[in-house]
């Protein structure tokens, strides 16, 4: 079952694809989330290359991303629909506003109309630029928000791969991260005043936020000064030969970080390589002691397979670090026994076996509710609610 940490938290959530995360974080502690669909519902349910259980089934991101939720269908374009998001937000906690910024405004859902009825609520508005700015207006997805954030320019053809020194979609899969810390503040807040707020996190912006260290040297440039001794005549950080990857006998990758002294020392008693620690501690030094260390690593580990160096680094305190790619990862031993995945049933597929959460906690195992098909807890809502009860088509 999800963790219950958030028993007491009801989140109306108004949301389609990335920013459908925000709720399922919450749902994940155990927030009760009703997920407000229009007739259409979610597009997230049947979107991506891969569809689960048959050729027209949910998506592996509806599933994660709505999973432990429920799903109330409601049309907030009439006036029936609003009357009775109304009702159902007089006793929430959280209001998401998962699309573009300003939409629950036009609907006259919007933040103000919400905390007429209850002035505790906490309203979250995630999106892809922001409630203000000369970009709110436009439209944003995926990889547009690192393109805006400048963690890299597209490769070739490509309009989502991206170069650099991050991997794109680092915007769309942060935005409701952040959010999740906001809303969640803003509750205690809520709670301890008993005045709610307007919060909003673009996901544009938490890809402009992710590598702080480049960007503010560039807003303070005359207040900036090259550390004596950090770079090596290269230009590179010193002892970068100590943290670097390394190609293995079996052609696996070790990535490894052994900058302190320690763990350097105990790779060189691993190795059985004191020549290489000579190369530093030649006099004098050259500045090419670095490019040296590294081109005998390069031989030292090509000795051995990769697992089988992991064991000896293991046993001997040697920092360094698998580099997987995914069908390495989820054969990993650490990955696999550190309760990273859960399974469920989906009826037309059998047993599936899912990512879980990386929070863990002690004496806990965490699974999840199915992700719901539109309205399928409708019903029981509208009832539990005082709701209108839905039309039936003539």
């Amino acid at each position: 079952m999800p963790y219950d940490f958030l028993s007491d938290l009801l989140v109306l959530e108004v949301a389609q694809f990335g920013p459908d995360a925000l709720g399922g974080y919450l749902a994940d502690m155990g927030a009760r989330v009703i997920k407000v669909e229009p007739p259409e519902g979610d597009p997230l349910r049947y979107s991506g290359a891969l569809a689960v259980g048959s050729p027209d089934g949910f998506s592996y991101m509806h599933l994660r991303w709505n999973r432990g939720k429920e799903s109330l269908m409601l049309d907030l374009t009439t006036d029936r629909g609003v009357a009775d998001f109304l009702k159902l937000a007089a006793r929430a906690d959280v209001v998401i506003e998962g699309m573009r910024a300003g939409i629950l405004d036009r609907l006259g859902v919007g933040h103000e109309a919400l905390a007429a009825v209850n002035p505790r609520l906490v309203f979250c508005s995630v999106s892809g630029m922001g409630r203000s700015g000369p970009y709110r207006a436009m439209a944003s997805h995926g990889p547009s928000f690192d393109a805006f954030g400048g963690l890299g320019r597209p490769t070739g053809e490509s309009i989502s791969k991206y170069e650099g020194v991050q991997p794109a979609s680092v915007g769309m899969h942060a935005v409701s991260l952040h959010a999740a810390l906001g809303v969640l503040s803003a509750v205690i807040g809520a709670r301890r005043t008993g005045k709610g707020a307007l919060i909003e996190v673009a996901a544009a912006e938490s890809a402009a936020h992710w590598l702080p260290d480049a960007v503010e040297p560039l807003l303070n440039g005359a207040l900036n000064h090259d550390r004596p001794g950090f770079n090596d005549p290269s230009g590179r950080m010193r002892l970068w030969a100590r943290m670097d990857n390394y190609a293995t006998r079996d052609g696996k990758l070790i990535y490894l970080m052994s900058l302190t002294e320690k763990s350097w020392n105990a790779l060189i008693g691993v190795l059985g390589r004191p020549d290489i620690q000579a190369i530093y501690d030649r006099a004098p030094q050259t500045g090419t002691e670095d490019a040296e260390v590294a081109a005998a690593l390069r031989q030292a580990f090509l000795e051995k397979d990769r697992n089988a160096w992991l064991a000896l680094f293991r046993q001997a305190n040697v920092a360094a670090m698998p580099v997987n790619d995914f069908e390495d990862l989820i054969r990993d031993p650490h990955f696999l026994d550190r309760d990273n995945l859960y399974r469920v049933d989906l009826d037309e597929a059998g047993p599936l076996t899912l990512l879980g959460t990386p929070v863990r906690v002690e004496g806990e195992s965490f699974s999840a509710r199915l992700a719901p098909r539109l309205d399928q807890q409708g019903d029981a809502i509208r009832a539990e609610f005082g709701l209108q009860a839905e039309p039936v088509d003539p």
